[in-house]
């Protein structure tokens, strides 16, 4: 891979801590993990600088796990802009109906309907609501050392230090020990 002179890695990280995670940005430093993505293509992600490859094994919530710009997916993806666009969720939508009734002929079951969120967070938030709702008991019992994003219930289901900085959580929420 060639290298990029004019990148300058510490200014990626300070910028990371100052506006993104100051956290992830001391846990990479700590261990000494100064890799900051560039090219990616197929299970593998090179350093910006050009200097280092990985073999990526991470999914990343099963975002990747198709490859880093798998051209399948890429030249679908192409197609589908030149035919259709982000959409009105008010609307009926054919693409939503298609990949609904594909998504439910899945599923064990009566197990019908699809609802389209936008990450893990408030998949786990429509996950306690329809459990409180089906089961009509309001406490959610979660395992220490779990982290399932930063939507209101999903927070409350995580560990202390990703929720307590935002202050008085919703009430019915406890947590016990992974191995108990």
């Amino acid at each position: 891979m060639q290298q990029h002179p004019d990148i300058d890695k510490a200014k990626i990280f300070a910028d990371f801590s100052s506006h993104v995670s100051s956290g992830k940005a001391r846990f990479f430093q700590s261990f000494q993990m100064d890799f900051v993505p560039g090219a990616r293509g197929g299970c593998y992600l090179h350093d910006i600088e050009g200097d280092k490859q990985l073999l990526n094994l991470h999914c990343n919530g099963g975002v990747f796990n198709l490859g880093h710009r798998n051209p399948e997916l890429i030249e679908v993806l192409k197609n589908g802009l030149y035919h259709w666009d982000i959409g009105n969720h008010h609307l009926i939508s054919l693409p939503r109906a298609e990949t609904a009734a594909l998504l439910a002929g899945l599923m064990p079951g009566d197990l019908n309907y699809v609802v389209y969120g936008v990450g893990g967070g408030e998949a786990t938030d429509l996950a306690i609501k329809v459990a409180r709702a089906y089961t009509g008991k309001p406490r959610i019992v979660s395992a220490m050392g779990g982290y399932h994003g930063h939507t209101g219930l999903a927070l409350a289901t995580g560990d202390a230090k990703y929720r307590e900085v935002f202050g008085p959580q919703a009430p019915g929420f406890e947590q016990v020990p992974f191995d108990k």
